[in-house]
């Protein structure tokens, strides 16, 4: 599992604290199928901060790539 860091954010944000009561892990649709032992991170999983989290809502039926494109148009 990849530790908690928002996708939304962006890679040159910096966040104080990176306690995982500060994010929430959003899982998307998924668009493949991983066998029962498999070990790593989700590729439909992603990580929100808490104030970005409300950008994911309504979109967990997308797939994360199209996810993140609706959000990343949103966004500032």
């Amino acid at each position: 599992m990849m530790p908690p860091k928002c996708d939304a954010c962006g890679p040159s944000a910096t966040r104080k604290g990176n306690g995982s009561d500060e994010f929430t892990l959003v899982y998307f649709r998924p668009t493949v199928d991983h066998p029962d032992d498999w070990a790593g991170h989700p590729e439909n999983a992603v990580w929100f901060c808490s104030a970005h989290l409300p950008l994911a809502e309504g979109l967990t039926g997308l797939t994360a790539l199209e996810a993140m494109g609706r959000i990343s148009a949103r966004l500032p």
